[in-house]
């Protein structure tokens, strides 16, 4: 069996019944796929936190495989594996904001991908809130201030940070990591109140090697 076909055979699996376990066996089909794309932005950011987008990006497209396109699956994998440039390029600017912003940002554009994948096209702000549970006021305001809250950290109004549910979005990121993983994830974003480090002082505080970052 060539590895096309056993891709395609743990998709079908996955198809006939969507388990956790199931998109697990698929995504570790697709792991060689996978880690050729982290180890191209690799020294850009910290490795756990690109593989973890890897992983998200992956299932992202593992959900909207379809086979009659004549695409195989690792080839659809592939292409939306690119949009890793997008979290390595904004990432410094992100990662000064408090944890919860960051969350927000990384959730809207989450959900922006899977809309534009759903629909074809770029989805309208009707649909945004219909994705994301957020009022219309507080996703145009979202949108208008994303790119001043990167670039400038501005302040924001209260209800901004106060939104539900996000801190257990962020937990749930944490928990699932090595406990090395867990200690470069708090440097690199600032969890839990740690001091936001760069990958020349974070190897040296952790005593990594480049590979290790």
């Amino acid at each position: 069996m060539t590895f096309a076909e056993k891709d395609k055979a743990v998709w079908r699996q996955w198809q006939r019944a969507q388990t956790p376990s199931n998109m697990d066996t698929v995504l570790h089909q697709l792991n060689p796929i996978i880690q050729q794309n982290v180890n191209r932005w690799a020294g850009t950011l910290a490795r756990p936190l690109l593989e973890l987008e890897a992983k998200r990006l992956a299932a992202e497209a593992i959900r909207t495989y379809s086979p009659v396109g004549g695409a195989s699956l690792a080839t659809h994998v592939t292409n939306r594996l690119r949009k890793l440039s997008r979290i390595t390029y904004t990432h410094q600017n992100v990662a000064r904001l408090p944890e919860h912003r960051m969350v927000r940002f990384h959730t809207f554009n989450m959900a922006n991908s899977v809309l534009e994948d759903r629909l074809g096209r770029e989805p309208t702000v009707d649909e945004l809130v219909d994705e994301l549970g957020w009022s219309r006021s507080y996703l145009e305001y979202f949108q208008k201030g994303q790119r001043k809250e990167l670039l400038e950290s501005a302040p924001v109004p209260a209800h901004f940070d106060s939104r539900p549910g996000d801190e257990g979005f962020v937990d749930f990121i944490y928990n699932d990591l090595s406990p090395m993983q867990k200690k470069i994830f708090e440097h690199t974003t600032g969890y839990g109140g740690m001091v936001v480090m760069g990958n020349p002082k974070l190897k040296k505080k952790l005593k990594l090697s480049q590979g290790q970052l």
